[in-house]
């Protein structure tokens, strides 16, 4: 699985993840191509959505995740920051999806 971005919100009581992992080898970056969000507050469920789209399309989503306050951080970073992330991703339909 490969993350293309990886965003963190903490302000006041918020605390959530929002990420978008590559679902299809890039050859091009013009190509449409299969991606798909996750994202979630930290001990609870994470949710997901598969979209299809282009490069630039899938940026101008990271583009308005970085408007409403999440700063984009690395995986050792989200490691950091929610060290059951990987666990919870795991427990959810869209690993599901991806191990069906």
């Amino acid at each position: 699985m490969e993350f293309v971005w990886i965003g963190w919100c903490r302000e006041g009581s918020s605390d959530k993840i929002w990420a978008v992992v590559q679902l299809e080898a890039m050859s091009d970056s013009w190509r449409t191509r299969k991606y798909a969000t996750i994202w979630g507050r930290r001990g609870k469920a994470l949710q997901s959505k598969i979209f299809e789209g282009d490069y630039w399309s899938m940026m101008h989503k990271v583009d308005g995740k970085g408007s409403k306050g999440y700063s984009e951080i690395s995986l050792s970073r989200l490691d950091t920051v929610y060290p059951e992330f990987q666990q919870d991703l795991e427990k959810s339909a869209f690993w599901a999806t991806l191990k069906g």
